[in-house]
């Protein structure tokens, strides 16, 4: 797929679906509707499927049901099937294929993760402000705050994952009094 195509469906992409859980298929007639706008939705594995020869599926059934490009794929890890619902076409200029579909879902739920941690963790869920300049700049301290995490390094010890360098500096702020001292220390651990 060339940068153009790319581009184009980023473009489309851009207006994000909050999934919440799996898509039913009243939303996705829904999304089928709003002309220029790209998804890729997790559907049921138990979701009524009919393969059609045009390459789409049925999913549904009566009045609920709707024809859409579905892709499976499987997590060989974790032994889970996914099945994902698209309006992207397979072919032609802005084709994308099956493992670009499944690559487009796994990146998007590694933002979801992000936001999780962030919320969880970092205290994004309650805004500090309501002014219109806070709000980016509360996001904006939580993602630099998340960089650091990721920059940071911990003794082995305490372990590897970003949660675990989290608690380990509040245990070590805790532990010391003056920010400059907990600071001075933290940086002469490389």
């Amino acid at each position: 797929m060339d940068s153009g195509a790319t581009s184009a469906i980023r473009n489309r992409l851009e207006e994000a679906h909050k999934e919440r859980g799996f898509a039913s298929c009243e939303k996705i007639k829904e999304l089928k509707e709003k002309e220029n706008k790209a998804f890729v939705l997790r559907i049921k594995n138990n979701l009524g499927l009919e393969v059609l020869e045009n390459g789409k599926s049925k999913v549904g059934k009566n009045e609920r049901e709707v024809e859409i490009r579905v892709v499976t794929f499987c997590d060989l890890e974790d032994r889970t099937e996914f099945r994902l619902a698209t309006n992207l076409l397979f072919d032609g200029e802005e084709g994308v294929s099956n493992e670009e579909i499944g690559e487009i879902y796994v990146q998007r739920w590694q933002i979801e993760l992000l936001w999780k941690f962030l919320k969880m963790h970092l205290k994004l869920d309650r805004l500090m402000t309501k002014n219109e300049n806070g709000i980016p700049i509360q996001i904006y301290s939580c993602l630099i705050a998340y960089l650091i995490l990721q920059l940071i390094e911990i003794p082995q010890e305490f372990g590897k994952t970003i949660l675990d360098k989290l608690r380990y500096l509040q245990a070590y702020m805790c532990q010391e009094i003056s920010d400059v001292h907990w600071f001075r220390k933290l940086i002469w651990l490389r």
